[in-house]
């Protein structure tokens, strides 16, 4: 049986994150330039929206926005009308502020516990620490974790996703290895059937073995993707790791991208336009990289759970 220290960075290297990706938009033409107008009188000062936005409605209802550093309007109204896309991106300007200097600067394990000791955490030898105040890092599992609960499960700990002996210690898994392949079997086993339009049956897609295109074919349309990048790990005689978690939407913009919602160092909790091919690169090879356990990019796999998105509200009145 592992050690608990080697156990702990162990979990917290399977579950760390890629690189900030450049958003993968054409390049545009410059306008022609026109002569300068005439300067014009000054308006008169707009009505602003404050920054801050929670009431208690939105709390009652998704209780980590209490511990987020600011819910901005677009995340709110995105709540109220359920939009997925909209969502990911109010997630993304919440945080936008508190982005990492660098891909290292942040904590791996970071994530929102509503159980106390509430607030920004991580886990440590499975008993859950407190950030320092005014930290707000979320690791891979924990950006994951936010976009299902504003979606899902608003009220779904980390430790849900994992569960281990003794209960409810995230990293007292015998085999982190496994974790994010883990979190998707137990956020299905959460979701109302008609939520799952493959049931508990998850998706195996084998990188190799599809080119980019196939890819994005092989998820399931009119849902949105959960899924696991996992690698074997030629340090740990080709055990197969599950160390990275993201959210796919497979339905292609009109510059033929799939958004991606995921949790990176450098760009922390972001929404991501990808071509299919920066897709398949991404998960295959910039994810393997990792010096200790030396991830074979061959063996990249994405496992993936399909979730219908939340039905927008009903609306009533005359």
């Amino acid at each position: 049986m592992l050690g608990t220290r080697v156990l702990t960075a162990g979990l917290a290297a399977c579950l760390a994150c890629g690189v900030e990706l450049a958003p993968d938009a054409p390049a545009l033409v410059e306008a022609e330039v026109a002569p300068a107008s005439p300067p014009r009188a000054p308006r008169p000062p707009a009505h602003l929206e404050p920054v801050d936005v929670r009431d208690a409605d939105l709390l009652q209802r998704y209780p980590s926005l209490v511990h987020y550093p600011r819910v901005p309007q677009a995340l709110a109204a995105a709540l109220r009308t359920r939009d997925a896309a909209a969502i990911f991106r109010g997630i993304e300007l919440a945080f936008e502020p508190d982005r990492w200097a660098d891909v290292d600067a942040w904590e791996r394990l970071g994530h929102i516990r509503l159980a106390e000791p509430a607030g920004f955490c991580r886990t440590d030898a499975g008993v859950p620490v407190r950030l320092s105040p005014g930290t707000y890092d979320l690791g891979c599992l924990g950006g994951f974790l936010e976009g299902v609960r504003l979606l899902w499960l608003p009220r779904l700990e980390l430790a849900d996703l994992v569960p281990c002996d003794p209960p409810r210690a995230f990293e007292s898994c015998l085999d982190g290895a496994h974790a994010g392949r883990a979190a998707l079997l137990q956020i299905a086993a959460r979701l109302p059937p008609d939520a799952l339009p493959r049931g508990l049956d998850l998706l195996d897609l084998r990188l190799a073995e599809l080119d980019p295109d196939t890819l994005v074919a092989a998820l399931v349309p009119d849902a949105l993707n959960l899924c696991s990048v996992s690698h074997r790990a030629r340090a740990r005689a080709g055990e197969r790791m599950y160390h990275h978690m993201m959210i796919v939407d497979p339905a292609r913009d009109r510059f033929g991208r799939v958004r991606v919602f995921d949790t990176t160092g450098a760009a922390g909790v972001a929404l991501r336009p990808m071509r299919p091919g920066r897709l398949h690169s991404y998960a295959r090879r910039l994810l393997a990289l990792h010096e200790a356990f030396r991830y074979d990019p061959d063996s990249a796999q994405l496992t993936c759970l399909p979730v219908r998105p939340p039905a927008p509200p009903e609306t009533t009145g005359p």
